[in-house]
């Protein structure tokens, strides 16, 4: 076997080549740039970032997994995107938050952060030109997002991307030892999903419910004798020690963003289409409306009702399918559905998320 200094020695001469690789393609994205601007064409692409991963995915022989091929060539590629124009994300916040999580998922590292504290603000943000945001739309377990679903249906950008993230907890702290101890501090929702653990574990520590796990991890830095209940990238982003891991009593628990933009992207093959419309009060209406799907082989994925603002007991449906506006059958079955429906609107068509 090679010595250590060997292997380090070869590891060096890598790098350096792979800094020269990644120059040279820096040095590609400033032309393309130039043309993105020539030809007033989107500085972020989902579907062509999404092909990119995709065929890298496919041609990857190890020993790299899946997820460490997506995670270093998406950081790569935001650097990179970075140069040709700084992008800036709205997203749920406070800081560490799982939709901050998810925003980074989506974009990579090098893109600009901003949190907002109502997803109102955000809407409101977006219509006042802010450019890209992450929004959540459903839980695995608590179901939708209703303030977001509201503001869907009125708003004029477009989605134009999905994030699915597991909901993992941990006990963070600024302590190293979980017999230091005292307090819990977390989101309620959070609280009651490590229940079990905390019981089994940590049988006599206060419990303090706050506004969101991230801001939990906010209190815990500068309070000895505390944790709180957030997730492994709240502590990165805190610098907090991680006690424990995977403390959520469901394992499955997922929750799935929205991402919006200006511009619908173009068909990779496997997307997904988000709907929102109501119907008139007759028998069989709803189903009317959502029979094209079904004469035209489209695979609904999500169906929801939510209550109409100002109008008593009348409802909107919040739908996704899989399938492209631009795809000949998915055009046809939209305006199959327009003329079932007292209002429509297509919400966006985007690559499907391909992790949930």
């Amino acid at each position: 076997m090679r010595e250590l200094e060997e292997l380090r020695k070869e590891i060096d001469e890598l790098d350096k080549k792979l800094l020269d690789i990644l120059n040279k393609r820096a040095q590609i994205v400033l032309q393309i740039r130039d043309w993105k601007i020539k030809n007033n064409y989107p500085t972020f692409d989902p579907s062509r970032e999404k092909e990119l991963l995709d065929r890298l995915v496919k041609e990857n022989k190890g020993p790299l997994d899946k997820d460490a091929v997506i995670g270093i060539f998406k950081t790569i590629m935001s650097y990179l995107r970075s140069l040709e124009k700084e992008i800036e994300v709205l997203y749920l916040g406070p800081e560490g938050s799982f939709t901050h999580q998810a925003a980074v998922k989506f974009f990579g590292e090098g893109s600009k952060f901003k949190p907002l504290l109502l997803v109102e603000d955000i809407f409101k943000s977006l219509e006042e030109g802010a450019e890209y945001a992450v929004v959540p739309i459903e839980n695995s377990l608590e179901g939708t997002v209703g303030s977001t679903m509201d503001l869907l249906a009125i708003t004029t950008k477009k989605v134009i991307g999905e994030v699915y993230l597991d909901v993992k907890h941990s006990l963070i702290s600024s302590e190293d030892s979980i017999d230091k101890i005292r307090k819990v501090y977390s989101h309620p929702q959070a609280l009651a999903q490590c229940k079990k653990w905390l019981r089994q574990n940590l049988p006599n520590v206060e419990e303090i419910p706050t506004s969101s796990t991230s801001f939990a991890a906010k209190l815990v830095k500068e309070e000895r004798g505390s944790a709180a209940i957030a997730s492994n990238f709240a502590a990165n982003i805190f610098g907090l020690n991680i006690l424990a891991e995977n403390i959520q009593d469901f394992w499955n628990n997922k929750t799935r963003f929205l991402v919006l933009g200006r511009e619908i992207p173009k068909p990779t093959g496997k997307d997904k289409t988000s709907i929102i419309f109501s119907v008139k009060h007759q028998a069989g209406a709803l189903y009317r409306a959502l029979r094209p799907l079904h004469d035209f082989g489209l695979n609904m994925t999500l169906i929801q009702s939510r209550p109409v603002p100002a109008k008593p007991f009348e409802y909107r449906f919040f739908v996704d399918f899989q399938g492209h506006i631009e795809d000949e059958k998915v055009s046809c079955a939209l305006e199959k559905i327009k003329e079932e429906c007292i209002d429509f609107k297509v919400l966006g068509s985007y690559p499907e998320a391909n992790d949930f």
